[in-house]
């Protein structure tokens, strides 16, 4: 509480208190508070005091960088607030080289390049400008300031520590003083007490020992806060997972006729040729176990079928099957495409050009895959793009592979708005039996918030071929409640899919009200354009807006909606996830570890999206907002939803609750 810059609101003193005491016990802490409740200040303020006193650094890890942005303004308001200790409170925010480094900010190409690319290129240019030519200047122009100009970096230090920038700020600050803003953070990291960075930095083997290596702290010295940890688990999910794709596979043909096309398998063949090969053995994949034609001869697909889980050794069988190979002579071909593509980087990069090979990243794939035997890992063959690009991959089940590191740090401190059952999340990461689960009861009145469910309509695919009436009635609740209600409305679809159904049956003509809708594909300016214009459409309170987005999308989960810029949210339908087969093989894999397939990987996925969404309308002790769930089965989820209520007449009660 020493360091706490606000006057406490509801469970803040009680969410320091714990903090405090995990850090005392060296355990971790895993807590669900809702959305405006304070839990990022709560928790700087906690850990920020402990780690000055006991002289630890705190790793606080977000997603997004607007997250990561709200991390320092916070910051920022402590510092004003305690001046005794403005020396000592100070931290740095992270980025990626994409994001951070100049070079690539001003070209084209660079732009484009991942972080290995941006990495190798970034090194060559350090290493041009310290060894540099009689009476030339070599090398990145930003990082020669950083190695011959010691009083601007030192005035660049002072601007850091004195200000506190965002990393946005920070970047416009360097571009301007022709300093690379990467590494000047680089040599600030060694001081700060804190350093916000997205998730990658940490559950990243390679980045993450960059970054201790930077800090010069062990973890045991370190405290890791994983800021919307309701998203970590699919993170690193997705993380350790990889897929080959005719995409891929095509650009490895182009490459290998570009760069020679040399031969392999003792001059027999040309990588090229192995290539296609590869292509024939997926598209054989997809037609056996998606579309059944080899078996049939007839095309058998169900439309919602998208993936299929193939054998663990029939793809390496197929292989060496056709090029009539041992498993030592696949091996061989394996390590001649890593080279191969190791040399095409080398070459790329004497170009000026991201030194980027598909070889290498086909070598390593194939690596992987031929040596993967693991349970926790399940081998598809997938076709999401009407054929045009199949792919196989193999997708990790258990995201308690990448989380072991958590075990390491002093202690750990995960926080969500939406994270119930906390047993999933604790069990899903594997952390330890002791750690500290805490559910804080909303933080604001109940009397501003009413949810209710109707009992009459569903999205479930069965009673929708049931029951002719069921778009109707779904319809016209949603025209009902946009055009009666001179407020902001949003009207969440459980997938684009079904947001477009709902279009082209005219449920844009039934609304009376401006409307705003989120489209596939958009980019994140173009969102923001139309968000602004939605939230703005508040100020005419005789011509508020709709909009229509999606649940678990950029909207639901990333964006604050305070007072009327939005008042009411419909949710059409319950975001169960497909029945995919990549769904069914998690679901499976839980049940065999913890005997909890559906509620882990069905139920609890899914309350947290309808959370999500419901968590837009109240951001401040001040505001009031009515939730809508427009499906029968939202009263399975009262558990989630204490407040849940079924209406028989919608229009009325969202009437006498806005009255």
């Amino acid at each position: 509480m020493n360091l706490f810059p606000y006057k406490p609101r509801r469970n803040q003193k009680a969410i320091m208190s714990t903090i405090k005491n995990i850090l005392g016990e060296r355990r971790d802490l895993v807590f669900e508070s809702g959305t405006g409740s304070g839990k990022t200040i709560c928790t700087i303020s906690a850990t920020l005091e402990y780690s000055l006193q006991n002289n630890k650094k705190i790793i606080y890890t977000t997603r997004t960088n607007a997250q990561q942005r709200q991390v320092l303004v916070e910051l920022k308001e402590i510092r004003r607030k305690n001046p005794e200790y403005k020396e000592k409170i100070f931290g740095v925010g992270m980025q990626g080289r994409s994001n951070m480094c100049l070079l690539a900010k001003n070209d084209p190409e660079l732009s484009k390049g991942t972080a290995e690319e941006l990495s190798k290129i970034c090194s060559k240019e350090k290493k041009k400008a310290r060894n540099q030519s009689r009476g030339k200047q070599n090398g990145c122009s930003y990082y020669r300031a950083i190695l011959e100009d010691k009083e601007k970096i030192q005035d660049a230090i002072k601007y850091v520590r004195k200000n506190l920038p965002t990393t946005e700020e920070l970047i416009d600050y360097c571009e301007k003083k022709n300093i690379c803003p990467y590494e000047l953070n680089k040599l600030l990291l060694r001081d700060t007490p804190l350093v916000v960075v997205p998730y990658i930095y940490v559950f990243d083997k390679m980045i993450r020992n960059m970054l201790f290596d930077w800090l010069g702290k062990s973890e045991e010295d370190m405290i890791l806060v994983v800021d919307e940890a309701h998203n970590l688990p699919d993170y690193i999910r997705d993380l350790f997972s990889s897929q080959l794709s005719f995409w891929m596979l095509n650009s490895c043909v182009n490459e290998a006729e570009k760069y020679g096309d040399p031969s392999i398998l003792d001059g027999k063949l040309s990588v090229s040729g192995f290539c296609r090969t590869l292509i024939e053995i997926v598209r054989n994949l997809r037609d056996t176990y998606i579309y059944g034609i080899l078996e049939t001869g007839i095309r058998t697909k169900k439309i919602e079928q998208n993936d299929a889980f193939i054998p663990s050794h029939e793809f390496q069988t197929e292989i060496l099957s056709r090029f009539n190979i041992t498993s030592r002579k696949f091996h061989d071909v394996i390590s001649d495409l890593i080279a191969y593509g190791e040399k095409i980087q080398e070459y790329r990069q004497k170009e000026g050009k991201l030194p980027r090979s598909f070889l290498h990243r086909l070598g390593l794939f194939l690596d992987f895959w031929n040596s993967l035997e693991m349970e926790q890992y399940a081998k598809l063959v997938v076709d999401e793009n009407n054929g045009k690009n199949p792919r196989i991959e193999y997708y990790c089940l258990d995201p308690s592979l990448g989380a072991k590191i958590i075990k390491r740090f002093h202690s750990s401190i995960h926080m969500s708005g939406t994270l119930e059952p906390l047993e999933e999340y604790r069990d899903s990461l594997g952390l330890l039996e002791n750690t500290e689960l805490v559910g804080y009861p909303p933080p604001f009145a109940a009397k501003n918030r009413r949810i209710y469910y109707t009992s009459d309509v569903s999205t479930k695919y069965s009673e929708i071929a049931n029951d002719e009436k069921n778009n109707d009635r779904m319809k016209n609740y949603i025209s009902d409640i946009v055009n009666n209600f001179p407020k902001n409305t949003m009207v969440f679809f459980p997938s684009f899919g079904t947001m477009s159904s709902f279009v082209r049956e005219g449920i844009k003509e039934d609304i009376d009200r401006c409307l705003f809708v989120e489209e596939r594909g958009m980019s994140q300016s173009e969102l923001m354009d139309v968000v602004s214009d939605f939230k703005n459409s508040s100020n005419d309170k005789s011509d508020c807006a709709a909009m229509f987005s999606v649940m678990g999308g950029r909207v639901s989960e990333g964006l604050d909606f305070p007072a009327e810029q939005l008042e009411i949210a419909i949710i059409v339908g319950i975001p169960y996830p497909k029945p995919t087969a990549r769904q069914r093989g998690l679901q499976h894999y839980y049940d065999v570890k913890f005997r909890k397939g559906w509620e882990y990987i069905v139920e609890a996925p899914t309350a947290r999206k309808l959370l999500q969404s419901i968590g837009r309308l109240i951001r401040d002790e001040d505001d009031k907002g009515v939730a809508v769930i427009l499906d029968r089965r939202a009263s399975r989820f009262k558990k989630y939803i204490p407040d849940l209520t079924e209406s028989k007449n919608l229009i009325d009660d969202i009437k006498n609750f806005v009255e």
